[in-house]
């Protein structure tokens, strides 16, 4: 092989490289948007997607535990003493979730929906028998009614029915009673001149096996960032339990379904009937769920902030003589008028005059804190904790002789903990997917990487030719030179046809110099 020759192999070879690398670079324009428009077209709220069916029944297991604070000193607390609570639970839930009466509409860009639950108790999960196990809290039926009845007439109505049902601020009760419901004394007495009121109360009363309202979603097929935002909730667009426009939308997601292609700096929004409002969460890290990469995403303090330190949340305010501080949002406009206000377990980023005010509060991130682990290339909910406490503002109340002693207080009840983690077989599905995804993206690297070692493959089978072809030019020359050597310098005639012998020396050999031809 001549120099020519290598010298023209050699520019052919990188002129090969540089056509893999330019297609390798064409590839990795288009086919890492061929895979998001195909992962678009997937993950779509209709018949026959990739996750339709499971948006409708979710397979991973969900769990609900109950806690609550059981109050340790009543006759000092109504003499003005700081309340003392201990924290008893969980009594735990296996949680069944379905979406029912599913309906598309709208030309199918839309889908028509019902959230409905049910629950099962979990005795194995759980500290005791919630039909046994007796909790003293406050009375909230007895509150609402206060709440609601004020005025001198009104007031006196209301204490000839306190005295009549023997009804007290503060009760003992199961928590089967307190979960589920139990009929009230004092709301029978009520509800003979008020039918619309309701004898029976319990914080999840008519909870189990009921769903919470219409919802009409956006399937995604339009708009990727529309997969599961919500259009409307019993038929509205905007609450009206608030005073600004900003408080009362409807926005985000009811927290099943988010969409594909997340990124670290936007916020999440989900609409809670529960908190009657929507809240945002914002990117706190990256977390890894049964080998599936996610985001994790938190509410900040701002969500509860006080209208002080977060000037959006004015319109929270029920009235502007009620505003509360941050940490906690009094949610009595959809609760009947009663003194309810919602907060994370154990104040959990509130101020800290709610905590002191209560012995037995102890927030703490890891126990406390409610977040959603979204894997960002599906948007799949691959685990999350949503954990909210019921509290009730207790207070001197006109009119009530039994509450003059009391300081206003933020007094907790009970806190939940919704968790759910992607089960075996949903997680192997998802990570199979995402592999799929990563070799797609990938593609043109693994081109490159190919077009590099074919490359160096070439060059080394050149350099190993062009040493081969150097190793036998040697040897032929080494050859040759030998071969002119010993034919220019002597070679051998015999003297006669006959060669004489030598009595001495044996053969009689003569040298003569060749003479040229």
């Amino acid at each position: 092989m001549t120099r020519r020759s290598c010298a023209i192999y050699t520019v052919g070879a990188i002129c090969a490289l540089l056509l893999v690398t330019g297609i390798a670079l064409m590839v990795a324009q288009v086919f890492p948007s061929m895979m998001h428009k195909r992962l678009k077209k997937e993950i779509v709220l209709v018949e026959g997607s990739r996750v339709f069916d499971s948006w409708k029944t979710p397979p991973p297991p969900v769990f609900m535990e109950y806690f609550f604070f059981n109050v340790t000193n009543v006759d000092e607390l109504l003499k003005g003493a700081k309340p003392v609570v201990n924290q008893v639970g969980p009594y735990t839930y296996r949680e069944y979730r379905y979406k029912d009466n599913v309906t598309m509409v709208e030309n199918g860009t839309k889908v028509l929906a019902y959230n409905t639950r049910s629950f099962v108790f979990l005795r194995d999960k759980s500290v005791g028998d919630p039909a046994v196990d007796a909790i003293t809290t406050v009375n909230i039926p007895h509150w609402a009614a206060m709440n609601k009845m004020q005025g001198f007439a009104k007031s006196f109505m209301l204490n000839m029915m306190i005295s009549a049902s023997k009804s007290t601020l503060f009760t003992t009760r199961t928590v089967h009673e307190l979960l589920w419901g139990y009929h009230d004394a004092l709301l029978e007495r009520i509800s003979r001149s008020k039918p619309e009121v309701e004898k029976v109360f319990g914080l999840m009363y008519k909870k189990n096996g009921s769903h919470n309202g219409e919802f009409v979603f956006h399937t995604g097929e339009q708009n990727y960032l529309d997969y599961g935002r919500i259009e409307t909730w019993n038929g509205e667009r905007q609450l009206t339990y608030w005073s600004t426009n900003i408080s009362n939308i409807i926005t985000g997601s009811d927290g099943s379904a988010f969409h594909p292609l997340l990124n670290r700096s936007e916020r999440i929004y989900v609409f809670s009937p529960d908190l009657c409002r929507t809240i945002y969460m914002e990117f706190e890290k990256d977390v890894k769920v049964k080998g599936i990469p996610a985001y994790r995403f938190t509410p900040p303090r701002s969500v509860f902030a006080s209208k002080q330190e977060n000037p959006a949340n004015e319109g929270f305010c029920v009235t502007p003589q009620e505003c509360l501080g941050t940490g906690v949002l009094k949610v009595s406009p959809c609760r009947n008028g009663a003194p309810v206000v919602a907060s994370f377990p154990h104040f959990y980023l509130a101020e800290d005059k709610y905590i002191s005010a209560i012995e037995g509060m102890s927030p703490q991130r890891s126990h406390h804190q409610t977040f959603l682990d979204l894997n960002p290339t599906t948007g799949v909910i691959v685990r999350a904790n949503k954990r909210a406490q019921v509290n009730v503002l207790i207070k001197k109340i006109s009119g009530y002789p039994d509450t003059k002693a009391l300081n206003e207080t933020i007094f907790p009840v009970m806190f939940l903990n919704e968790s759910v983690e992607i089960d075996d077989a949903s997680a192997a599905k998802v990570n199979k997917l995402l592999m799929i995804v990563n070799v797609g993206s990938n593609f043109p690297l693994i081109i490159m990487g190919l077009g590099g070692i074919m490359l160096l493959v070439f060059i080394i089978l050149l350099v190993r030719a062009h040493q081969q072809k150097k190793e036998a030019k040697r040897i032929v020359f080494t050859k040759a030179v030998y071969a002119t050597s010993t034919e220019d310098d002597t070679s051998y005639t015999p003297v006669s046809s006959k060669e004489k012998d030598d009595g001495q020396n044996g053969n009689y050999i003569g040298l003569t110099a060749k003479l040229e031809q």
